[in-house]
């Protein structure tokens, strides 16, 4: 009877244990190609239908090719920790920050040009088509003309696998007391304007009824690796995280002068073209 008792508790605690491991997220650190993302949906064979993919955009399927502009420009720019190849900080002083950096960044994305992560980088996220797939990308909603324009140039195109009908999308805010920071689906893309990644993933699937046996997502961004693993976490849906780490995030002194120069030039441009723009950037009257 012993024995008996003791067989029972060992299958309930493998039987609990397989449903914990099912639920869990499982993260992939520091991914250098994205086929490691293709390696492993091969390898567990995910069911179509019950499958979604996500892809980052900025310095996970696309980079900028200035370095003014880029990801990790904003992150200098926006004083947080940024290092050079040796590993030393890079800080900045706040007369080389450029003015209203979000609507010099729509700017930007609206001049700029993009290249891909790594040269296979639409043929991986392609054959991915027999999939649910989505774009989640911090970008605002405000830059979506931009993204779109650079996206479908380099054949990554979601327009065809929008979740929703055709022409139909989302706009909604997780804060009603942050309306600004509102969040837009459209044309399977999703602009989050900076809001927790995992969060926004779960409440637009919910809008649109969908759920998901398998969630794949890929993400430069430790942060959003981090957010997504713990909105998923009490999730009965398997979800892995690949954290891409393929694109260089140091500074160098070259890019530092590069900038300077450029937001001098940006502020001159600004003062002899639109002179009263020119004073509310420098007055902090970014509306």
């Amino acid at each position: 009877m012993r024995r008996l008792f003791l067989l029972t508790m060992l299958l309930t605690i493998s039987v609990l244990g397989a449903c914990t491991s099912f639920a869990k997220s499982v993260i992939i650190n520091d991914v250098k190609d994205l086929k490691a993302l293709s390696e492993k949906v091969a390898l567990d064979k995910p069911i179509v239908g019950s499958t979604l993919i996500i892809f980052d955009i900025d310095d996970t399927l696309l980079e900028a090719v200035s370095f003014v502009g880029s990801g990790k420009w904003y992150t200098w720019q926006r004083g947080r920790p940024t290092f050079d190849k040796n590993g030393n900080p890079v800080s900045i002083n706040d007369k080389d920050k450029f003015n209203c950096i979000f609507g010099t960044l729509g700017t930007l994305f609206e001049l700029g040009t993009t290249q891909l992560t790594q040269d296979d980088a639409a043929d991986i996220f392609n054959s991915f088509d027999e999939y649910d797939r989505m774009i989640l990308t911090a970008r605002t909603y405000g830059f979506r003309s931009a993204t779109e324009r650079e996206l479908k140039k380099h054949n990554l195109n979601l327009e065809s696998e929008h979740l929703m009908a055709k022409g139909t999308g989302l706009e909604f805010a997780l804060n009603p007391k942050l309306a600004s920071r509102k969040i837009t689906y459209k044309n399977g893309i999703v602009m989050s304007t900076g809001n927790n990644k995992g969060q926004v993933l779960i409440e637009i699937l919910n809008r649109v009824n969908k759920s998901y046996e398998h969630i794949y997502f890929i993400d430069d961004s430790r942060k959003n690796i981090d957010n997504m693993e713990k909105a998923w976490k009490d999730s009965k849906t398997k979800v892995t995280l690949f954290h891409y780490t393929k694109v260089d995030k140091t500074v160098s002194q070259e890019e530092v002068a590069q900038s300077i120069a450029s937001k001098i030039a940006f502020d001159n441009f600004l003062a002899a073209t639109y002179p009263d723009t020119a004073t509310a950037f420098t007055n902090g009257q970014c509306n």
